[in-house]
């Protein structure tokens, strides 16, 4: 069809043009009853899909919308673990001989700390295996400091500030500080911020939310290998959005808030509350503070009511997306209004055609009424979910009840990651901790 459009300009006779113009509108015509017009709604940009009301047409717009959706992915330059996460990458091609060794992981000095988290999922009832659902198993893990020289790869979590003092260190162990905090916060339980020039040559991986030697996302967004439904009308589609059921069309929007010190975001909240009706939930709430006691150590259900999550993240850093959407918002079936990382970035972590971003509205009561707008209109309302026919979103960060992955990620690493020596300079640790560079 766009074929036969495209050859007007070839054309300068009139009468060619009106032929031309009287095949479109035939075909048209003839095909509109075979053809199921969906529209989609993306965060920056309306754009129409139309997609064949038979069941090979879904499967083919399958394969083109995941095939869209690896190629925003293909600049990457990760790591092997990390293309296997992201760019859909086989382990199988990385699997050598390393499975027949057992590697050795020191959790250096904050193992206690980190295990509650990680390995409990913040219950001491829980006595969990992090790698029952890894694709390896030949790893152990170890809190005993004793191991610094012998282990295979030493662990620091970075945010405390606090560094191993090694004289002499093992040329074939790999060092590896974890962050999962933005460039704003990487330090925050620290007496003072390093300074990055201290910290060069010390370090051969990286591990943080972002692309890194081992990735730790908060969360995933997961191709499926075949789509769900093979036609999809409304009803079908409300079955795939979690709560459906018991959504409120009273108050539209909500929000797990408990650090009150982000102006940025609280003064947006504000404004947003001026134009429509949010329930807040958290220590920053007025009304609601208690509702959700357990906050990070327990899940909390009162958000699966609303259609929309606020998803206000405490600095906006590129890539840093954390539980806010894959948990609060997709897991609980809203569509994410987001505060944090630019459109473009957010278009390449999360599903297709599935939030709203702030940064796309020029004020914020265009944004309240987008939201009530779409609200009203179930056709919109259910677009900003087709992309679950799709694709899948995981939680990975341990949080309200998940399953934390990043032990798994370490032993993944360690298995399926180039063996070839490498070490983070200053300007290698910008890349992860310069606020200027990588924040707004």
């Amino acid at each position: 069809m766009r074929y036969l459009c495209s050859v007007f300009k070839k054309f300068s006779s009139f009468n060619a043009l009106f032929i031309l113009l009287s095949t479109c509108i035939f075909l048209i015509v003839a095909y509109k009853s075979e053809l199921k017009f969906i529209s989609m709604y993306t965060s920056d940009v309306d754009y129409v899909r139309f997609v064949s009301s038979y069941g090979d047409g879904e499967y083919d717009y399958h394969k083109r919308i995941v095939d869209s959706y690896y190629d925003k992915r293909k600049k990457w330059q990760t790591s092997n673990l990390g293309s296997i996460l992201f760019q859909n990458l086989t382990r199988e091609s990385h699997i050598e001989t390393k499975e027949k060794r057992t590697f050795v992981v020191l959790i250096w000095k904050y193992w206690k700390w980190l295990v509650n988290r990680h390995v409990n999922n913040f219950s001491s009832k829980r006595l969990n295996d992090p790698l029952s659902d890894c694709s390896v198993k030949n790893c152990k893990f170890t809190g005993n400091d004793e191991e610094i020289s012998s282990a295979d790869a030493v662990v620091v979590h970075i945010q405390r500030g606090v560094f191993p003092d090694v004289k002499k260190r093992n040329p074939k162990q790999r060092w590896i500080f974890l962050s999962d905090e933005s460039p704003v916060h990487a330090f925050s339980m620290a007496k003072s911020r390093p300074n990055l020039a201290d910290l060069a040559n010390v370090f051969n991986w990286s591990m943080t939310y972002s692309d890194s030697d081992v990735p730790v996302p908060y969360g995933r967004t997961i191709p499926l290998q075949k789509p769900i439904l093979s036609g999809i009308t409304e009803d079908s589609l409300s079955t795939l959005v979690p709560y459906w059921k018991i959504k409120r069309k009273d108050v539209l929007a909500t929000i797990l808030i408990s650090n009150c010190g982000v102006s940025r975001r609280m003064d947006y909240l504000h404004l947003l509350e001026e134009h429509l009706a949010v329930d807040v939930y958290g220590k920053c709430s007025l009304d609601h503070k208690e509702s959700c006691p357990g906050h990070f150590r327990a899940d909390c259900n009162l958000v699966s009511q609303y259609l929309f999550y606020l998803v206000f993240e405490n600095s906006q850093c590129d890539e840093y997306l954390t539980e806010k959407s894959f948990q609060h918002a997709y897991s609980k079936g809203a569509i994410p209004v987001i505060m944090g990382p630019k459109v473009e970035v957010c278009q390449e972590l999360l599903p297709p055609g599935s939030f709203l971003h702030v940064d796309s509205y020029d004020s914020v009561e265009h944004l309240a009424s987008d939201m009530m707008k779409i609200s009203k209109d179930s056709k919109l309302l259910l677009s900003y979910h087709r992309w679950r026919n799709d694709f899948d979103v995981v939680n990975e960060h341990g949080y309200f009840g998940s399953k934390s992955y990043h032990l798994c990620r370490i032993c993944e690493a360690l298995n399926y990651n180039d063996e070839g020596e490498k070490v983070y300079d200053e300007n290698s640790l910008r890349l992860f901790f310069d606020e200027a560079l990588l924040c707004r």
